[in-house]
């Protein structure tokens, strides 16, 4: 069940870690995030460059520290998982059992599977999800797992609900990872007034402006080179 009502003032985010600040400057040592990709139509070379675009190239070292992993089978690895490594393999399967699922449809597979998850070393509390909206907009849905803080007499602890959030691509490494150490809330990264969209996801608040927007910063020149060599090999468009 997606959290949806529209009040964000009630969905408490998982307990913040003592000391922790408001952005993530470091690596943390965690399970990888899987990636479900529910769009119908998705080019080898789109998926390239959707999952480039969302590799940290800031507090991290790609590709030695990405922490993505691609699923496309409804059965998951029975070991733990290496991050998707990049390009994706000419050729390779064409197969996706989470082809044209909903967000809820994915939410309640990765409710089903806690235990396999875990084996496999793969979140079940934060998770990606691609769709087709986010092949044509450059953007993609991070999802959390809600958290009840038992204030409002429930039982405190995990629920079977989430939440989740569009960003842009290149936004979603640092929303996923603050979000699973307990930096930051999922009501800080969404933009309140907007409200739950038409796809039940809410809308990321808009950056503020700061003085590298006027140039290209080290971390896009780093980002856009990585992106170029796809293109160079045929990889991406």
């Amino acid at each position: 069940m997606i959290l949806c009502d529209g009040k964000l003032n009630a969905l408490p985010p998982w307990p913040i870690r003592e000391g922790s600040g408001p952005i993530l400057t470091s690596h943390s040592s965690m399970s990888n995030w899987p990636i479900f990709v529910t769009a119908a139509h998705a080019s080898p070379k789109a998926l390239n460059r959707a999952l480039l675009l969302i590799q940290d190239f800031e507090y991290t070292k790609y590709p030695g520290d990405s922490t993505w992993v691609l699923l496309s089978s409804k059965e998951l690895p029975s070991a733990p998982t290496a991050a998707t490594a990049l390009p994706l393999p000419p050729g390779g399967s064409t197969v996706n059992d989470f082809a044209s699922m909903s967000l809820a449809d994915i939410n309640a597979f990765v409710r089903a599977r806690d235990a396999a998850l875990e084996t496999a070393d793969l979140s079940g509390l934060d998770w990606l999800v691609i769709d087709q909206t986010g092949l044509e907009t450059s953007t993609c849905l991070v999802c959390e797992r809600y958290y009840d803080d038992g204030e409002d007499g429930g039982e405190e602890g995990p629920t079977d609900e989430f939440r989740a959030c569009r960003v842009p691509y290149e936004e979603a490494w640092i929303m996923i990872q603050n979000l699973h150490v307990g930096n930051m809330g999922f009501e800080e990264f969404v933009d309140e007034e907007a409200g739950v969209q038409a796809d039940g996801s809410w809308k990321a608040r808009a950056s503020e402006p700061s003085a590298e927007d006027a140039g290209r910063s080290e971390t896009e020149l780093e980002r856009d080179k990585a992106l170029q060599e796809l293109r160079y090999g045929g990889y991406a468009d």
